[in-house]
């Protein structure tokens, strides 16, 4: 495995944040992915200052048995806003889960929602910049979408990483791809740096592309 660079999500160590959370809610906490040589990869460091390190990564505020993300805040400076609707899939075979991806104000960058709450706010697919499906139970990417006018502006990356942090926040496999992507995925994959590409398999089929929608 490819050691971790400035530019790659590898193998970090976590920091655990205190969250104070709302009255009445369940507990929360921050879950922060570092990477450094500061502690060993994987080690859960509880950090009670609530400060985050130099070098932190994605930041996941989240209740702590997992069971909801709130927000996922990624350090890359020149990214676009982004919030998410997530919209799961718990009937497929295997269950599946949408990260579906908007760009305007109506919530603050990294809020993470639910279909019922992105319907009450009158959100609907039409205003989407892009959208990653994957498979929670093994952390297989199936398909990643940007909108065309919102390529090559970091979302897809930011996408990714966004839900790499929800896969750990749930205590669940890392993100990861094999060898079936759109044709624009697979020229997303060749235009990465060689370490960060490595991590996807060679492509071995070619997949539909993702349609934008909102229904689960």
């Amino acid at each position: 495995m490819p050691a971790a660079g400035p530019d790659l999500l590898l193998d970090p160590w976590w920091a655990r944040l205190p969250e104070p959370g709302e009255p009445g809610t369940p507990p929360r906490h921050t879950l922060v992915a570092v990477l450094s040589a500061e502690f060993p990869a994987h080690t859960v460091v509880h950090l009670p200052g609530g400060r985050r390190p130099s070098d932190w990564q994605v930041a996941v505020q989240a209740d702590v048995d997992g069971s909801r993300v709130h927000r996922v805040e990624v350090a890359l400076p020149g990214a676009p806003l982004l919030w998410f609707v997530e919209l799961p899939e718990p009937t497929g075979r295997p269950a599946a889960s949408t990260l579906v991806a908007f760009s305007d104000v109506r919530f603050a960058d990294g809020t993470v929602v639910d279909d019922v709450r992105a319907r009450h706010a009158g959100v609907d697919g039409s205003g989407q910049v892009g959208a990653l499906r994957w498979w929670p139970g093994t952390g297989l990417v199936h398909q990643i979408y940007v909108a065309p006018a919102h390529r090559r502006r970091g979302v897809g990356n930011k996408l990714v990483r966004t839900v790499f942090g929800i896969q750990a926040a749930r205590g669940l496999s890392p993100l990861h791809g094999d060898g079936r992507r759109t044709e624009l995925g697979e020229e997303w994959r060749n235009a990465l740096p060689a370490a960060v590409a490595a991590r996807m398999a060679p492509l071995s089929e070619v997949m539909p592309p993702m349609t934008p929608s909102l229904s689960a």
